[in-house]
């Protein structure tokens, strides 16, 4: 419930507090005096757009606050707890909003600064008004299903959101199997392309690290001369077969030096065993300088085979990646992927399949939503006619034309409401028969009807009586009377029966002072609330009869 509004620096009004203390409330005044002012405020507070023109001439900035109280455990007030922005225990909630001439605008639920989105996300669901442009909307066809919708309550949306999901799957899978389909000739090409990078790769034979292994041996097989040059000179020093002296000569008229001495001295015999091994060593390096030299000479024209080798594996790494793991890597995702393109056929009839699943889940939802919209056209219907018989319109007859359509998120479905105003009259689209009282009583009856679904905690009525009076003006009163037992009820009037039924009225007045027009309001008391209703009867003022008479509607309402 809103139990207070403070407004300041906005339009004509200077500074404003308004005391909520009921769950009826009317506002009147004369015409200009602020009232359409205050519905503004109200937008503003729950998130409406913000414009620079809303700032009091000669102010920098303006500001909104409203108190609510919430119901505890509700879902506001659990949003609230959750995101640190109440204390348990605490159930009201403070939201304000200031604007000003530069852009600056800040939002604050709580006293806590917010962002504008989520400061509306929590504020949406607390006030709903109804002015004008919303009894406009009602005669929106696309409006109407959710409407009717709304009437099936939980159990309906729930079906509702399951066909959506049906929907969605279907869709996405007819989506995916066209385009497939459009992408076939792609995916033809592709898979020869394919093909052809696989064969060349396979072709090569590649091995991990033959890259560095072919460089070794391009190293090794470019310097042969050399290394063959210097192997015989170091076997000639080594083994000297010719002339000169050779090391292994040496070593062996050494060690016959040495082998006779140990007898006598036993050290030196350990010096001959510590050299004798070389012998051995030089033995086994004269076989591998051979052994090497004969493997040379045996791998005539390897030279240029090996480059040839090192050329094409260079190749293939520019084209599919830096070295041969990369190259042997690109392969295997190369093979995966034909292997998916191969197995086409076979996902084509998968999807296929998901596709006739898919689409019977949705037809079969979309029946059963059907079916409950059905059941909740009748009673809707019911409910409905029986509200606007009450309001004035005994031969007034109003329908729910479900229609079939074609299929969509929302089920086979579409609504639109339908109303003979009088008997032996066609049915017709609210849009072409309802005036503007008519569609105000509509409206009224929809929001008495749904009152139950609404989970707004306010219904803010903007000239409801707009277009009617008489006994139409009393059966409305009825209504919001009958609303304001399940929701707080805020209501902008001109009609004298509403006013007198409400057990809050707020009197708007515009006063000049100082040169500047502001507006106030006063929370009228029994003698001034029947001053006032003897102004909306439209009487002279000071007429004891009509005093008399404001009086005993007064006493009769209340």
């Amino acid at each position: 419930m809103l139990e207070r509004l403070f407004i300041k620096q906005f339009a004509i009004i200077e500074e404003m507090a308004v005391e909520f203390t009921a769950p009826f409330t009317v506002l009147t005044g004369e015409t200009g005096a602020g009232k359409s002012i205050v519905i503004d405020a109200v937008t503003l507070l729950l998130g409406g757009r913000a414009m620079s023109e809303m700032i009091r001439h000669g102010s920098e900035k303006a500001y909104v606050e409203g108190e609510f109280s919430l119901e505890p455990g509700g879902e506001a007030m659990e949003q609230l707890l959750e995101e640190g922005l109440a204390e348990a225990g605490d159930d009201s909630l403070i939201l304000s909003r200031e604007i000003g001439l530069s852009g600056k605008n800040s939002c604050r639920i709580n006293g806590k600064a917010v962002t504008l989105s989520r400061y509306k996300s929590l504020a949406a669901g607390l006030i709903d008004i109804q002015g004008q442009h919303d009894y406009q909307q009602l005669m929106q066809t696309h409006r109407q299903l959710s409407i009717a919708d709304a009437f099936g309550g939980a159990d309906l949306a729930a079906k509702k959101e399951e066909t959506g999901g049906c929907f969605l799957r279907w869709q996405e899978l007819m989506k995916k199997l066209a385009d497939a389909k459009s992408r076939q000739a792609e995916i033809l090409a592709k898979k020869d392309f394919l093909l052809f990078q696989i064969n060349e790769i396979d072709q090569a034979q590649l091995r991990p690290g033959e890259e560095e292994e072919l460089a070794a041996e391009i190293q090794k097989l470019s310097h042969r001369e050399r290394i063959v040059k210097n192997l015989d000179k170091g076997y000639m020093l080594l083994f000297n077969s010719g002339d000169g002296v050779s090391a292994y000569d040496l070593l062996a008229k050494a060690l016959n030096q040495l082998r006779d001495l140990s007898r006598y001295d036993p050290e030196l015999g350990g010096l001959y065993d510590r050299l004798e091994p070389a012998s051995y060593l030089l033995d086994e390096a004269a076989r591998e300088i051979a052994h090497y030299k004969d493997n040379l000479d045996m791998q005539p024209g390897r030279l240029e085979q090996a480059e040839n080798r090192q050329y094409k594996i260079r190749m293939l790494c520019q084209k599919y990646g830096d070295g041969t793991a990369a190259v042997l890597e690109k392969r295997r995702q190369l093979g995966q992927e034909l292997s998916e393109m191969e197995n086409y056929e076979i996902l084509e009839e998968e999807w296929k399949k998901e596709i006739q699943k898919s689409e019977k889940q949705y037809y079969t939802a979309a029946r059963e939503l059907h079916e409950k919209r059905l059941a909740v056209k009748r009673e809707l219907e019911e409910r409905i006619n029986r509200e606007i018989r009450d309001l004035a319109m005994p031969a007034a007859q109003f329908i729910v034309d479900l229609q079939e359509t074609v299929p969509w998120a929302g089920g086979m479905d579409a609504v639109e409401f339908l109303i003979s105003t009088n008997a032996g009259e066609p049915f017709l689209p609210l849009a072409k028969i309802a005036s503007g009282g008519e569609l105000s009583r509509i409206t009224l009856a929809m929001k008495r009807v749904l009152a139950a679904m609404d989970s707004s905690q306010a219904l803010v009525f903007d000239e409801i009586d707009s277009g009617m009076g008489g006994v139409t003006a009393y059966a409305v009163a009825d209504k919001l009377e009958a609303i304001s037992e399940s929701q707080q009820v805020i209501c902008i009037t001109h009609s004298a029966a509403i006013a007198a039924r409400a057990k809050q009225h707020l009197y708007l007045e515009k006063q000049e002072e100082g040169g500047r027009t502001k507006t106030t309001v006063q929370d009228l008391q029994r003698p001034e609330r029947i001053a006032e209703l003897a102004r909306m009867l439209g009487g002279s003022a000071g007429s004891e009869d009509l005093m008399r008479h404001a009086a005993r509607l007064l006493d009769r309402q209340n």
